[in-house]
């Protein structure tokens, strides 16, 4: 019998009181290092641990150490008395694995980063003295719980503290093994809940319920708005949008359904991140279900499972692999890179241009917050990103004047020095707490505060309320100051973000800039190596190439015979990786480094090399279409053809063809059409005898209809391919594919244009929105990128024309993504308004069933 069953095995005593930790398991070896007997409790080699970090860093000898030395007492004497030592000594053991196996891992998440223990002992790396960072924000003596009973310590696991961790992407798994191995039956994945949308609900409402057509749900649920990737609920959208709530009157009960089951559990799915550790086997203290690929997670959500066993969050990052990847191959420690360095933030301003594989950046809202306040300093990057979020985007402007000019604004006298770093926007958590004890409360009930205002805890507030002014009366304070910190408070809750977290994540944010605009080439080549891990690698090589130009920089073609597997160097440029073509599988890999071994190959011998390489027909033209074979000075859509006939022929036909080949200047289809005349071949015999020549012209047909419709956009079709395969197109422009022939667009570079501008832009689909306005009119954004960037596009019915509506009328479609679109329009500050749009229907065959 399990120790949970034991324990628990009566009806009256079934449920544990709370979580008990997880046992930690201390090597022998730290013992020594720290030069301690290894029967020393948890709590003295935790101290040890920091006393060895207090050195390390270096605090043993700064001038203010006696804050340094108090602050570590403190969160000691708290952590011991919680009974989160062990807990504290879990996250040391698995960060500690990864510092000794060279895992990259991240600087910090979440309120863990306020912690001078976590800092010391490696589990973070953010100094929260040096940036006003509080214990009391990752862990609240007043509202941790402990139980004891038969002599175990259970924690309320609702109110345990939460270290997260970021780990190199492709390193995660390797964490995790670690964890399971020191875990055994002990660990397992979480269960997530996803939950009915409010456009779910009503698309499904409609149809079930009043039997609307597809369309017409379609036009409702575009009613609904969407609000910095967050749909509004079904309540929200009675007051954002009048039509919306014009809709809901007149189809009462149909909107009523969708109110009742908006939110209700959808599916299930694998939490992304959670791991969870249990002092007990798992399968003994919670329900098991299976996924779809056979491993097991738990029958409990996230907030089940908190209350039964440790969660910890592992979360694969790739932007920590991309650093660590540079720094390596520069001998570079990025750790020495001086943060307080104002030069390093130089690129972030001057009208940013490039901001892919900025960490935190890149995103397209934290991307405009940035080129408008353009950061100085960690502060500033910090607050970009505690800017660009829901609610605290209306400070943007203000904080963007705060940066530019050092005019802060004065919410009170008495709180000036607490607001002052921000311009004197309560931007962050710590910022409330800090304004709460300034009136008189300890950091414990700022805390308090701040979670009860955070969580809205309508019931609790009044008292918290009442207890302000009676602080304000007694410690003789201005009665204004009350009333501002209580609307602080209130509003704050809205907008206050964790400043814990946002300087951890400015603090990747500064690495990445560092390393992108100092050592371009290296960086550019991480990110490229990077993308075999995204969800779509060809897609991430575009973003990436847009960029390469400002940093005078080519991504030169793949090249069978100077191209490696991955990504590499080629003097000042890139070369690009043969395992990132589309469509060549990793088994194809060691056939390929068989196939370039032949020095100044016939195009016959590279078709029996790559049969014999094991390379199939249509990888072949993968590697034909995307240029590999550029060498032979024909068109990629006849060599491809060269390549499929050469396929179809019989192995007698193939020996005879590279005999006859130097006789015809190896134009294959030549020597099959003299084949077609009774041509006589090596061995004497007719190379093909009629009735076998009418058995290869059958299959042939189908290739050669590719050709001949391929054949007529040529650029295009070479354009076309490479963008699919590849991700990017280096031997065309998208609006040079169209300078010849019929379709002559004229395309212009929307970034070479001033606002205001009329002209002509060519583009591919990313992504469209219908919707309609709060007026009733129905209008479609796009988002269009070319070979230099992205930019949204709008055409929209309004009091001047019915452009929208004219273009559906003339028989086009709504354009999906990756259509190809000529733009007539003007530019506007930073979007186009198009008066028309131009579909090219002009299609290109990659294989026989696109041709049905």
């Amino acid at each position: 019998m399990s120790d949970f069953y034991k324990n628990f095995s009566t009806y009256e005593n079934c449920v544990p009181p709370g979580v008990r930790l997880p046992e930690i398991k201390i090597e022998s070896k730290y013992y020594k290092s720290l030069n301690l007997d290894e029967s020393t409790d948890n709590f003295s080699f935790l101290k040890e641990l920091c006393k060895q970090g207090v050195k390390e860093r270096g605090f043993d000898k700064v001038d203010d150490k006696k804050v340094y030395s108090s602050r570590l007492r403190m969160e000691l004497t708290v952590l011991n008395d919680l009974g989160f030592v062990d807990y504290i000594l879990l996250n040391w053991d698995i960060l500690n694995f990864c510092h000794e196996n060279d895992i990259p891992v991240g600087p910090g998440r979440g309120s863990a980063a306020g912690s001078l223990v976590l800092f010391l002992i490696g589990v973070t790396n953010v100094d929260p003295v040096k940036h006003e960072l509080f214990f009391e924000r990752f862990v609240s003596k007043s509202r941790a719980k402990k139980t004891e009973k038969d002599g175990i310590t259970y924690l309320d696991g609702s109110l345990l503290a939460d270290v997260d961790n970021d780990i190199a992407y492709e390193h995660r798994q390797k964490v995790i093994d670690y964890i399971e191995q020191k875990n055994p039956d002990r660990t397992c994945k979480i269960l997530t809940l996803n939950t009915l949308s409010s456009k779910l609900c009503v698309k499904e409402c409609g149809k079930i319920v009043s039997e609307f057509s597809e369309k017409d749900v379609n036009l409702v649920s575009d009613l609904i708005p969407k609000k910095f990737g967050k749909v509004s609920s079904l309540s929200n959208c009675l007051e954002e949008s009048d039509t919306f709530k014009e809709w809901a009157e007149e189809n009462e009960r149909c909107f009523s359904i969708a109110r009742k089951i908006e939110s209700l559990n959808k599916n299930t799915g694998v939490h992304p991140s959670g791991i969870a550790i249990s002092y007990y086997e798992v399968s003994d203290i919670c329900p098991m279900q299976s996924t779809n690929d056979g491993s097991l997670i738990t029958a409990y959500d996230m907030n089940w499972v908190s209350e039964l066993m440790v969660k910890f969050d592992i979360l694969g990052l790739r932007t920590l692999s991309v650093i660590y990847d540079v720094c390596k191959s520069l001998d570079i420690d990025i750790y020495n890179v001086d943060l307080d360095d104002e030069s390093l933030y130089t690129p972030l301003r001057n009208e940013l241009r490039c901001p892919h594989g900025l960490f935190q950046i890149e995103a397209d809202t934290n991307f405009r917050v940035c080129q408008k306040i353009g950061p100085k300093n960690l502060e500033q990057l910090s607050a970009v990103i505690a800017i660009a979020r829901p609610g605290a985007l209306e400070f943007s402007d203000l904080y963007a004047n705060y940066a530019r000019t050092g005019n802060s604004q004065n919410v009170h006298d008495f709180f000036a020095d607490v607001l002052s770093y921000t311009g004197g926007i309560p931007l962050y958590q710590e910022q409330l707490m800090k304004m709460v004890v300034k009136v008189g409360f300890t950091l414990d009930e700022a805390e308090q505060l701040r979670r009860i205002i955070g969580k809205k805890k309508v019931d609790l507030m009044p008292k918290w309320k009442s207890k302000i002014e009676k602080k304000i009366e007694k410690n003789n304070l201005p009665t204004e100051a009350g009333e501002v910190l209580w609307s602080v408070a209130e509003d704050s809750a809205n907008y206050s973000f964790n400043k814990s977290h946002s300087i951890s994540y400015a603090t990747l944010a500064a690495w990445t800039t560092y390393l992108k605009f100092n050592h371009p080439q290296d960086f550019f080549l991480s990110l490229l190596k990077m993308t075999k891990f995204e969800p779509s690698p060809q897609e991430e090589i575009n973003n990436i190439t847009k960029e390469l130009s400002f940093f005078n920089t080519k991504l030169l073609p793949p090249d069978l015979a100077r191209s490696n597997m991955d990504f590499a160097k080629e003097g000042k440029n890139l070369r690009f990786g043969l395992n990132s073509i589309k469509g060549i599988s990793e088994k194809s890999l060691s056939s390929l480094r068989q196939f370039r071994k032949s020095d100044n190959p016939t195009k016959f011998d590279i078709f029996i090399s790559a049969k014999e390489a094991g390379l199939n027909i249509g990888i072949l033209s993968a590697l034909i279409q995307a240029g590999c074979l550029s060498e032979y000075d024909c068109s990629r859509s006849l060599l491809v053809l060269e390549a499929q006939s050469f396929n179809l022929l019989t192995d007698r036909e193939k020996r005879n063809v590279i005999f006859l080949g130097e006789r015809y200047n190896f134009k294959l289809l030549d020597i099959i059409h003299e084949a077609k005349n009774g041509l006589i071949a090596e061995d004497g015999k007719p190379l093909m005898k009629e009735s076998r020549f009418n058995t290869f012209k059958k299959k042939y047909l189908k290739y050669k209809d590719i050709y001949l419709k391929n054949r007529k956009f040529e650029k295009f079709a070479n354009w076309y391919f490479e963008t699919k395969l590849l991700g990017y197109s280096y031997s065309h422009e998208l609006k040079e594919v169209f300078e010849d022939g019929e379709v002559i667009y004229n395309s212009l570079n929307y970034y070479s244009m001033n606002s205001n501008e009329r002209g002509k832009f060519m583009g591919v689909v990313n992504d469209s929105f219908k919707g309609v306005s709060r007026n009733g009119n129905k209008y479609l954004k796009l988002i269009i990128s070319d070979e230099y960037g992205k930019y949204p596009v709008m055409i929209c019915d309004n009091r001047r024309g019915a452009k929208y509506t004219e273009f559906l009328e003339r028989g086009n479609k709504v354009p999906e993504k990756n259509d190809i679109l000529a733009v007539v329009g003007s530019k506007g500050a930073d979007i186009v308004f198009a008066d028309n749009l131009i579909p090219l229907n002009e299609k290109i065959y990659m294989k026989l069933s696109d041709l049905n």
